[in-house]
């Protein structure tokens, strides 16, 4: 048997037409001619793998590059396509060299190692586009083990790019290995059922009707195909593909439609044999022999799935009956949540080997097999819940016959709700720069050192408009909750002003409707120091900056912290380390204390790494100032301030 998904050795190209389409060989060259002149300026990879013009045959509707031609002529005659001929003007040398050895269909390196598939999508393409790529990758992922996340340079040298070339809708079969290779997705393949077919020639499948036994089960009506499109019927041989045992698939989304290439659309070119009523060239959905060979070609677990609800309860096989397993089992359970949620595990029952030696249950904090370890788990005891860091959690469970146990149930949640602690960075809205997904309801609570504030600026901001923010609105708390005073509702396209609080904390809150939706927001945090502070008798930490104790402090800093004592006491103040530049006047960096305002008595500045004397009010205010030029920086200090009664 054939397995037309096979991945094939040869760095392969197909390029896919619109099922109903004809094209004729000018259209061929004429898209071709254009790709010639196609420059990938920041993209780098190897040969034909952003730039399909630089492929040298047709096979079928398969491009072949030059360094497989010589493996692939004899077997199938086939034709150099008319970029190649006008490149090598005269040369009409045929290569007739015999095959060294198999044409490598079933070499695992095209295949995607950990059945994980990188990918970047390039910007030219509109919200809905890139939507609509997303929507197909996770349809993919929801039926079969494999994964698609997005690219991280670090990580992944291979990738996929979504971009669009003149060849319309083209994609490799399987991983190139060569860096970044494209996807193109012109304007009339923008259909989920065409991405989807796209998405499984990067998996790394062929179209149904190549396969070597089609004969049996289609009939190929040349006489109907439009002249010069005939080898597009091609049929591949028995030792360019790996079989897995799968039957013929009339259902498969890789078939082509009885009409493809026709010379007219009431014309057939593929039909079943024996009279069998059955549709071909769907676009709709992956059948369930596409769904098989993926997980066999894949080597997927026996037992879990993919999962992308907001919630969901799942167990190992037989658990909830009580049954005992005696199998060896491998179980992978995938959750993936909305970029920007965080996924929150439970166990509720836990029995396995207490001594981890013949099972256990793996939590990581992403979505293979090499994430942060979150918790190994074995024995009884159910520990507490795990969170993730990110919008992925893999959930691996193994078990072997040597000891008899029930396995373990679990539920998860997934939530938009953030801890940010971090003195600066970068937060956004969910699927940013996407449209954000309707009825969301997320939350961003801001924490800084003491004795500094949050300040929130935004760069990017389009939500649906409305005169009172009434419906999709991002509302700013000066505080810990929405009980504090609200800073500030937005929405629309207006940026916002920067926000800043008057306190250490700030809580940043984002809802849609079920209506609208438009791409959201992206706004960088990132701490300011000085501000009001109240005294109480139980001492409060400052701090110089917000990074004390990790960096020096920065250059050119203006602070100042007013420190008031409620009950009408006195304010006093203790250093507890101190490090400034050094300098006999304090004229560089320095801090100084005043005995109430800055018109006030100055009760003493300070420079060095001589720690102050403790320092007292007068009256129920203090104002501590710091300073520091663009030259030298030291550890900065800390101190404590209580309020005092005499």
């Amino acid at each position: 048997m054939w397995d037309r998904r096979a991945v094939h050795g040869a760095p392969l190209l197909l390029l896919l037409l619109l099922l109903t389409t004809v094209l004729t060989r000018s259209d061929i060259v004429s898209r071709e001619s254009a790709l010639a002149w196609t420059w990938f300026p920041h993209l780098v990879s190897k040969d034909t793998d952003m730039d399909p013009a630089k492929a040298e045959i047709f096979e079928g509707d398969i491009i072949i590059d030059r360094s497989s031609h010589r493996n692939f002529s004899s077997a199938h005659g086939l034709r150099r396509n008319s970029i190649s001929r006008r490149r090598r003007k005269g040369s009409r040398k045929r290569h007739s060299r015999r095959r060294t050895g198999r044409a490598a269909t079933a070499r695992t390196d095209r295949l995607w190692p950990h059945a994980i598939i990188p990918y970047e999508i390039e910007a030219n393409f509109s919200g809905e586009h890139r939507a609509l790529f997303k929507q197909a990758m996770r349809y993919w992922e929801n039926e079969t083990c494999v994964q698609f996340v997005e690219r991280s340079p670090a990580q992944h040298p291979d990738y996929i790019v979504f971009t669009e070339r003149a060849c319309g809708c083209c994609s490799f079969v399987g991983r190139r290995g060569n860096g970044a290779q494209a996807i193109s997705i012109g304007k009339n393949c923008d259909k989920f059922g065409i991405v989807v077919h796209e998405l499984g020639h990067v998996v790394g499948f062929w179209h149904e009707h190549t396969r070597p036994d089609r004969d049996k089960h289609v009939q190929i009506i040349t006489r109907n195909i439009v002249a010069g499109q005939e080898y597009n019927f091609n049929k591949l041989t028995e030792e360019e593909v790996n079989s897995l045992g799968l039957n013929y698939d009339y259902e498969s989304i890789m078939h082509y439609a009885r009409n493809t290439f026709s010379r007219s659309t009431a014309l057939d070119t593929i039909l079943p044999i024996r009279g069998k009523v059955v549709e071909i060239g769907q676009r709709v959905r992956l059948s369930p022999g596409d769904i098989a060979q993926t997980n066999m070609l894949y080597k997927c677990p026996a037992c879990g799935r993919t999962y992308q609800e907001p919630s969901s309860f799942f167990q190992s096989p037989g658990y909830e009956s009580n049954r005992i397993s005696t199998s060896h089992q491998r179980c992978e359970w995938r959750i993936s949540a909305t970029q920007g949620e965080r996924i929150s595990f439970e166990i509720t029952g836990l029995d396995i080997d207490p001594n981890c030696d013949s099972g256990y249950l793996e939590i990581r904090d992403g979505y293979w097999n090499k994430s942060p370890l979150l918790a190994r788990l074995c024995g009884y005891k159910i520990p507490e819940e795990v969170r993730s860091t990110s919008n992925h959690m893999l959930v691996r469970f193994f078990s072997d016959s040597s000891v008899l146990k029930m396995g373990f149930a679990a539920t998860f949640v997934t939530a938009c709700v953030h801890q940010v602690s971090s003195t600066d960075g970068v937060v956004s809205s969910p699927n940013f720069p996407d449209h954000y997904p309707s009825r969301k309801e997320c939350t961003w609570k801001f924490e800084t050192t003491p004795g500094h504030r949050i300040k929130l600026v935004f760069d990017s901001f389009e939500l649906e408009p409305h005169q009172e923010c009434a419906y999709d609105h991002v509302a700013l708390y000066d505080g810990e909750s929405a009980d504090a005073p609200l800073l500030g509702r937005f929405c629309g396209s207006k940026v916002p002003h920067p926000i800043i609080s008057t306190a250490q904390t700030m809580l940043m809150a984002f809802r849609s409707d079920p209506s609208v939706q438009r791409n959201g927001f992206r706004a960088t945090h990132s701490t300011v120091c000085g501000g009001r502070l109240s005294a109480t008798q139980k001492p409060s930490l400052l701090y110089s900056h917000a990074k004390y104790g990790d960096q020096n402090y920065g250059s050119r800093a203006d602070c100042n912290w007013i420190v008031t004592a409620p009950n009408s006491g006195k304010v006093r103040i203790h250093f507890q380390s101190f490090d400034l530049e050094p300098e006999q006047d304090c004229a560089y960096d320095y801090v100084q204390v005043f005995d109430g305002f800055e018109t006030s008595p100055s009760l003493g500045k300070f420079c060095g790494n001589k720690i102050p004397p403790d320092l007292m009010s007068s009256g129920f205010r203090l104002l501590i100032r710091f300073q520091s030029d663009d030259s030298i920086s030291g550890k900065g200090f800390s101190l404590v301030f209580s309020e005092v009664f005499f």
